[in-house]
């Protein structure tokens, strides 16, 4: 038997292993939909999700408060919804249907005729000087906009401004026939202007959101080492059913048997993330960056790592109790040193430094590059596939090592 018989022979097992292959392939795609659910980002809610939610009650009876509504509905990333008065905006802040509420009180045309130009240009020592409260506009933030409550003001106040600016602007008659004069003039240019500058650069759509630009391959660097644990019990099974000492005795080295026991695992952990990389597109429309060719060998060098992880670990558990044990340690103690919970950015940099002794933090290190620079360093990308290669090889080193002391010693 060679090492292509016995690589055969475990697919099969594994294929077979229902409950190993669904927490291999099925269980992190189950994962990253409920966090995508969670967030509000999966496959076309997404959109809709991200969008500030401001209830609007208007009081006032005049035009200009309605020039308002359409003027905040118009400021990407709101969605503007018209509520009947203060006391149900204030239920529909409380229950989490609006974010911010926004009352426009019925003093607040008075107010906005009752403002001079020296108001709009001086707003640190004119009426303006209170913010929006002055025009009897009150602004009330929920919960999880409390800490920003005075930029949500100032975006109303802007939306203010855009609408009653004109207004107030009106009451000048000098400024009015500048204003009718300069416009005259620019009507008579724009032809020569339009032969003289480049046309107007066409909108750019939105990206894919950062977030799912970094936690999927954080999930998915943390569940590429899940297979230690089942790599493990495998080598455990093999020594209760005796076909390990079987496959001892034929005419095969070690090292040739190991290799047939680790590739089934390593094809199994390229195809995990290949699954997961997919997923990603097709439910929250990640990006796979500038060169989705390069992530090809950070997946593949990943995968070396965590099978040689895995073998290791097989040497040196004796019983599936201690397999249980040891493999838990490792994935929940390396996924959160080296920042697969949350963003590298956010640990401590002595954290950080500590974290490059993992080899998850160099595949996130690798993800990272590839996909949220839109000008990746593709040297780096390779120093991080060198170092992955390397905690592959110099585990796999050593688990062949012990095997070769304790299963051929006995």
């Amino acid at each position: 038997m060679g090492v292509w018989e016995i690589t055969v022979k475990d697919l099969r097992l594994i294929l077979k292993d229902r409950g190993a292959l669904y927490t291999l392939l099925a269980l992190p795609v189950v994962f990253i939909a409920i966090l995508g659910m969670s967030t509000g980002e999966l496959i076309t809610t997404h959109e809709v999700s991200k969008l500030l939610k401001i209830g609007v009650v208007i009081e006032s009876t005049e035009p200009v408060a309605e020039d308002v509504y359409q003027s905040l509905s118009a400021i990407g990333g709101i969605k503007t919804v018209r509520i009947k008065d203060q006391q149900e905006a204030r239920l529909w802040l409380q229950d989490g249907r609006s974010s911010v509420i926004v009352i426009l009180g019925k003093d607040f045309d008075q107010k906005v005729d009752e403002l001079a130009l020296r108001d709009i240009f001086n707003m640190e020592h004119g009426k303006l000087s209170h913010g929006v409260s002055a025009l009897d506009v009150q602004v009330q933030s929920g919960m999880e906009f409390v800490g920003v409550s005075e930029l949500v003001e100032y975006v109303v106040l802007s939306a203010v401004l855009r609408v009653v600016a004109p207004q107030v602007a009106r009451h000048s008659t000098f400024l009015r026939r500048t204003i009718d004069r300069m416009m005259d003039e620019e009507d008579e240019s724009s032809d020569a202007l339009a032969a003289i500058l480049p046309p107007a650069p066409s909108p750019v759509k939105a990206g894919p959101s950062i977030i799912y630009q970094t936690l999927v391959p954080a999930f998915m660097v943390m569940f590429a080492f899940f297979l230690i644990n089942i790599m493990a019990s495998s080598f455990i099974n093999e020594r209760k059913l005796g076909t390990l000492r079987r496959l001892q005795c034929s005419p095969i080295s070690p090292v040739q048997l190991l290799w047939g026991k680790t590739l089934p695992f390593l094809f199994v952990s390229i195809l995990q993330s290949l699954i997961l990389f997919a997923s990603g597109k097709l439910m929250f429309g990640m990006s796979w960056g500038s060169y989705p060719w390069m992530l090809l060998p950070v997946i593949a060098m990943t995968s070396v790592s965590a099978t040689g992880l895995g073998l290791l670990l097989a040497t040196i558990a004796r019983t599936e109790s201690q397999v249980a044990s040891y493999a838990t340690f490792l994935v929940i103690v390396l996924a959160g040193i080296s920042g697969c919970y949350m963003p590298r950015a956010w640990l401590p940099v002595v954290m950080q430094n500590v974290s490059l002794a993992t080899p998850h933090a160099w595949a996130l290190i690798a993800y990272q590059e590839l996909l949220t620079h839109e000008r990746p360093q593709l040297s780096l990308v390779v120093e991080c596939c060198g170092m992955l290669g390397a905690f592959g090889v110099v585990s796999f080193a050593i688990g062949c090592l012990r095997f070769r002391r304790r299963e051929y010693s006995q």
